[in-house]
């Protein structure tokens, strides 16, 4: 039988596709008072346009480019792997194994978009202060979508601050210019701890 497309058109469509796929992955994080939970492209797009405005208004010295990329492509895993929330230490255990595996399959699948799976493996191994950027940004998003909806996610999820503190901290510090954000909204839920977080 005859093929329909040449085999650059066919990757390209099933690359749309797989940007489709990518918007299925449901998160548990929400803008402020939303009916439903966001979606991994929502949280990507959020992502790198938040890094742009810090890297414009802090002044910044990153590569622009690189932060862009880590952003838009951080969590492509889990259109495999699924979304794992922060707090469920069952799921957290096969998080890193699950998302190697994903990693494979999308390598298989696009084996001509090389650069892909070198800004992943990249953002993952956390050596450059981009990735650092990224990943902390990433963290502390979630937080300030917290304060925005006054805690009522984080109290439905039985979340507390000392589960907050012992999840964020260590991954927020990986970078100076997202730590003195973080000191700042610490000191807020701390002060009021009952408004945003369960017990």
């Amino acid at each position: 039988m005859r093929k329909k497309f040449s085999k650059k058109f066919e990757q390209l469509v099933d690359f749309v596709n797989f940007t489709h796929e990518f918007r299925d992955v449901i998160r548990v994080a929400r803008s402020p008072y939303a009916k439903r939970f966001e979606n991994d492209t929502e949280h990507s797009y959020q992502l790198a346009m938040v890094a742009w405005f810090l890297i414009e208004q802090d002044k910044l010295n990153l590569n622009k480019e690189l932060c862009f990329m880590y952003a838009l492509a951080h969590d492509l895993v889990e259109i495999y792997a699924g979304d794992t929330f922060c707090f469920d230490k069952s799921g957290n255990r096969s998080k890193h194994k699950k998302e190697k595996e994903a990693l494979k399959k999308i390598e298989k699948r696009f084996p001509t978009f090389k650069t892909l799976i070198k800004i992943i493996k990249k953002f993952e191994g956390k050596k450059d202060k981009e990735s650092k950027f990224i990943y902390a940004l990433d963290k502390i998003i979630p937080m300030i979508q917290n304060y925005l909806e006054k805690g009522k996610l984080q109290r439905s999820k039985k979340v507390s601050l000392e589960d907050f503190l012992e999840n964020k901290s260590k991954k927020i510090t990986l970078s100076p210019d997202i730590e003195k954000y973080w000191r700042e909204i610490i000191k807020e839920f701390t002060k009021n701890k009952k408004m945003y977080f369960s017990k």
